[in-house]
């Protein structure tokens, strides 16, 4: 059984979650609007450097809804604060016996909007992120 999320962490504003069938650009689009109207500031999207992520469409997407794409580099998914959501999440759905997809995307997106709204994710991003921003200055 598979659920395919998106997923937007805010570590000022509202976090998100949404589900779709395959994840093309358009989807990638269609988030990304979803983002917007739950955040009236312009909000700053970290990614990976999936295809749909750099597709030309997401990109005018995110410049027309005045959303900053910040790419991480290759192989990097310490660097993206949502991951450490992500690992948590996945120790609950394990803990659960799941009958259908309908009941496996409730459990994700409780689980997950319930850890978004923990600051304690985005503190531990900055600790490593700074700890990686200083072994990089003095190599």
């Amino acid at each position: 059984m598979k659920a395919n999320a998106n997923a937007f962490y805010a570590i000022n504003g509202n976090s998100v979650i949404d589900f779709k069938e395959s994840s093309k650009a358009k989807d990638v689009c269609e988030f990304l609007g979803r983002i917007k109207e739950e955040n009236e500031y312009d909000p700053i999207v970290v990614l990976d450097n999936s295809k749909t992520h750099h597709a030309d469409i997401t990109i005018k997407k995110a410049k027309q809804l005045d959303i900053t794409l910040v790419f991480l580099p290759p192989y990097s998914p310490d660097l993206n604060p949502i991951e450490f959501i992500w690992k948590s999440v996945r120790k609950e759905i394990l803990k659960e016996f799941i009958e259908s997809v309908t009941q496996l995307r409730d459990l994700i997106k409780n689980e997950y909007m319930k850890l978004a709204k923990s600051k304690s994710f985005a503190n531990n991003w900055m600790k490593i992120f700074d700890e990686q921003i200083k072994s990089v200055m003095n190599s």
